[in-house]
């Protein structure tokens, strides 16, 4: 993997999956599906850490796919990987219509009230893969904010249009999340 092409996390592994060393995959899109076999990948367990690995299959089974990854052929040598999530180069990955982004994209995006308008001082510092929808982490540009720290469902409610080349992200009734 290049050090030039940015990873990308598309997903979390889950628990194991029968007696040959499978184990499931939980992604909130279809990047891995399309993706061509094998895979070279990284995983990033919760205690810290890099892994890479090949994925050498992939099916989808009810909401998660199956993975198998090579050298691992038993549910005890798989299990290693439980929890961690599973990065892919972006070059990899499908490319996104007009107009559509990688939630990884919004990283680095000030908060506005209206593109163009009101900057507020809060930056999308990380992108937090929740099972019903992301949640960005908007982060104080200022220690003196009594909330360093606001979590946003990226939900149309609450996001509105983000504008990747000026740097900003429109977040709705902003002021409803500091009475939270």
């Amino acid at each position: 993997m290049s050090t030039k092409d940015p990873l990308i996390q598309v997903g979390t592994l889950g628990a194991t999956h029968g007696i040959k060393g499978f184990i499931k995959v939980h992604t909130g899109g279809d990047s891995l599906v399309s993706a061509k076999l094998p895979l070279v990948c990284q995983v990033r367990p919760l205690g810290g850490g890099t892994k890479e690995i090949k994925i050498t299959s992939l099916k989808p089974n009810g909401n998660h796919l199956l993975c198998k990854i090579e050298g691992y052929d038993s549910p005890e040598s798989v299990v290693i990987f439980r929890n961690a999530s599973l990065w892919l180069s972006r070059s990899l990955l499908p490319k996104v219509d007009d107009g559509e982004v990688y939630v990884t994209d919004l990283v680095g995006l000030s908060a506005v009230l209206s593109l163009g308008g009101e900057k507020l001082d809060y930056t999308v510092e990380s992108v937090i893969d929740n099972p019903a929808h992301p949640i960005l982490r908007f982060v104080s540009n200022s220690p003196k904010e009594d909330f360093s720290e606001i979590l946003v469902p990226f939900l149309n409610l609450y996001v509105g249009d983000w504008n990747l080349e000026t740097g900003e992200i429109e977040v709705k009734s902003w002021e409803d999340w500091f009475a939270v």
